[in-house]
């Protein structure tokens, strides 16, 4: 025991005491903080200039006038600058077909040119079919198209009106036939918004996953190195491959979760400061729930020691990175799985699909907790042995028992494994080993 205790602290230290230990603290958290908000950012970021459209109407009804007029209302941030200019609008008969051509093809070349952004084609009809209404530009603005919509529903919903002789103005009309904001609530009464849900199981999941890839990577790369520069023929000579083998699994472990807790105490200093920011109180339900942070822990511990054990094997059969990276690819594949299809997930946890998947050992640290969070808020009673809780525990159970099937199995390899050079063992010498 003493000699797994020295191996222990030997790659404990090794990571702990490296300055991109320190900086990996800070820049995990900014790097996963990027990816969740920048998008969120980069979308709802408004042009800080005039974007110049231009309008070809052959309605007959004036429709781009007064589309033009209405997009008066649109300014840049709290300036009286206006946000769009509508440089011209054509307005020609149905028939003038030639003439419709040479100004649509003008038109085109100044959005290729960068001159012109946008411009409006409004088709004889237009109330009628929405085909005969449409945008040309190179840009994908959601922000403008979702303006441009509206303005043009409420312009061709006036001119239907008019058209069907009924004698209510379009404002009433539209508020009359407004839509409905259905406020969601679960089985306790309360509402969490989709969004804090998200975001919150999205996190929880992302930690899960650099702690494991990033982390099972470097006990890989430890092994490779430690095999190739015929240290490791040392070390097996003064502890049993066995020892070495756990060492190194929960000694770099014991790394990863000193960086975990000092990420947690950092982010409830940054969550106790709540009051200066804009958060949603709605996150106390689920940064608190008991439930979450039982499971967060205990699929994180487990979760880190399958794959840890499978990147050891790994590292024991291969003789360089160059050839690792083979083996690495599908498992990056199962532990990001969540990521992938969680738009689903999240959408029908209590679905056949969603149970079975967070169910299987490989992808039950990172699918369950995703589940976990979605649905243990929502709990008016806590079974062990029924509801999401049941299954979190059936899941963490099946993934001790894989942990404990994955050591005796990466054991048995990695003991001949870690002293064998030159080609990489097949598959059948791989089974000789095990049984041997």
């Amino acid at each position: 025991m003493s000699k797994f205790w020295i191996i222990f602290k030997r790659e404990y230290a090794q990571v702990v005491k490296k300055k991109s230990f320190l900086i990996g603290i800070i820049l995990t958290p900014a790097i996963m903080a990027t990816f969740v908000l920048l998008p969120a950012m980069l979308a709802r970021t408004k042009s800080s200039s005039t974007e110049q459209l231009a309008v070809i109407d052959q309605s007959g009804q004036h429709i781009g006038t007064q589309f033009k007029e209405a997009l008066a209302e649109y300014k840049i941030g709290k300036t009286d600058v206006p946000y769009y200019d509508v440089t011209q609008v054509f307005e020609l008969r149905p028939d003038q077909d030639e003439q419709f051509n040479r100004i649509n093809d003008s038109l085109r070349n100044l959005i290729v040119n960068k001159d012109l952004k946008y411009f409006l084609v409004v088709k004889p009809n237009a109330q009628m079919m929405d085909t005969n209404l449409y945008l040309v530009t190179n840009s994908d603005n959601i922000v403008s198209i979702n303006r441009f919509e509206h303005q043009l529903s409420n312009i061709v919903s006036t001119i239907r009106l008019e058209e069907s002789n009924v004698n209510v103005g379009v404002d009433s009309v539209l508020k009359l036939t407004r839509s409905v904001n259905l406020t969601l609530r679960d089985a306790r009464g309360a509402s969490i918004p989709f969004e804090v849900k998200y975001f919150t199981a999205f996190t929880f999941v992302m930690i899960i996953y650099v702690m494991l890839f990033g982390y099972g990577q470097l006990i890989m790369r430890s092994v490779i190195e430690e095999k190739n520069s015929r240290i490791m023929e040392v070390l097996v000579s003064s502890v049993t491959p066995f020892q070495l083998m756990i060492g190194k699994v929960l000694g770099l472990g014991a790394a990863t979760f000193t960086q975990v807790a000092i990420w947690l105490v950092l982010g409830g200093v940054v969550y106790s400061m709540k009051s200066a920011f804009a958060v949603n109180p709605a996150i106390d339900r689920l940064v608190f729930n008991p439930a979450i942070i039982v499971f967060f822990v205990l699929f994180l511990v487990s979760g880190y020691i399958l794959y840890s054990t499978i990147f050891a094997l790994i590292g024991s059969i291969v003789n360089s990175e160059k050839e690792a990276q083979s083996f690495v690819m599908p498992i990056a594949m199962l532990i990001i799985l969540p990521i992938i299809i969680g738009i689903y997930v999240i959408q029908e946890p209590h679905s056949t699909l969603a149970v079975t998947l967070s169910l299987i050992p490989f992808l039950t640290p990172t699918m369950m907790m995703m589940r976990v969070v979605f649905l243990a808020p929502s709990l008016t009673t806590v079974s062990l042995f029924s509801g999401i809780i049941g299954e979190a525990i059936l899941g963490f159970i099946l993934v001790v028992i894989t942990v404990v099937a994955m050591i005796w199995l990466t054991a048995k390899i990695f003991r001949i494994g870690i002293l064998m050079y030159g080609k990489r063992p097949t598959l059948p010498e791989i089974i000789k080993w095990v049984k041997y």
